[in-house]
């Protein structure tokens, strides 16, 4: 992945991240549309405390960014493109988010791209604090769970739990339960390795 920033003379201000994935292209645009609130819950600097659907293509959020300790309470509007999506806030700094899918030689990979451009330069350098700084470790997270989505959406039971246990926690959450699995699972195994021993010191005895 690669992060790149830019503003362009005709005032575009904007700042990018490409995700590496091993799906195929249509694969992605397909898991990008179906659902948008997904694509920003798997962002772990973001911890929503409302995401209310008003219509097909618009949405209302209320969220707290880690990356900037700022909240931010807007409206969403989901406009298509032909190789993704284009998310568009009705408050805040920042214009819009995209979500755009190209094909590659080993799969396919995700750009998003954060716009500014539509809030004035001196404005944007005013609010320069207000600024997204959650892209990067957005993309870390979206590579992750794409590769997680490749190798384990065939499985009903993985998606329910991915869509329906994962993805309403909050980042928070999400590490206190992978924390108490990872304990579970150090827990079983010592258990077997002690079960092991017993069994073989057994068959010595006997």
């Amino acid at each position: 992945m690669a992060e790149q920033s830019t503003e362009a003379e005709d005032g575009r201000d904007a700042a990018w991240v490409t995700v590496e994935t091993p799906l195929p292209g249509a694969a992605l645009l397909a898991f990008c549309r179906e659902d948008v609130e997904r694509l920003f819950r798997i962002n772990s600097l973001l911890r929503f405390d409302a995401w209310r659907r008003l219509a097909a293509n618009d949405h209302h959020v209320r969220l707290r960014n880690l990356s900037n300790e700022r909240t931010l309470e807007t409206d969403l509007h989901v406009e298509q493109l032909p190789d993704g999506l284009r998310v568009v806030y009705g408050d805040g700094l920042k214009s819009s988010t995209s979500f755009q899918v190209a094909e590659t030689a080993g799969g396919s990979q995700l750009v998003v791209t954060d716009d500014y451009s539509g809030t004035p330069a001196a404005e944007r350098r005013s609010r320069a604090d207000e600024a997204d700084r959650s892209l990067v470790q957005w993309g870390h997270d979206l590579h992750h769970y794409l590769a997680r989505w490749s190798r384990w959406s065939r499985y009903a039971a993985w998606r329910w739990y991915m869509n329906r246990i994962w993805q309403p926690m909050t980042p928070a959450g999400r590490r206190v339960v992978f924390a108490l699995v990872v304990i579970s699972a150090l827990e079983f195994f010592a258990f077997l390795a002690v079960l092991a021993i017993f069994v073989l010191e057994l068959d010595r005895l006997l």
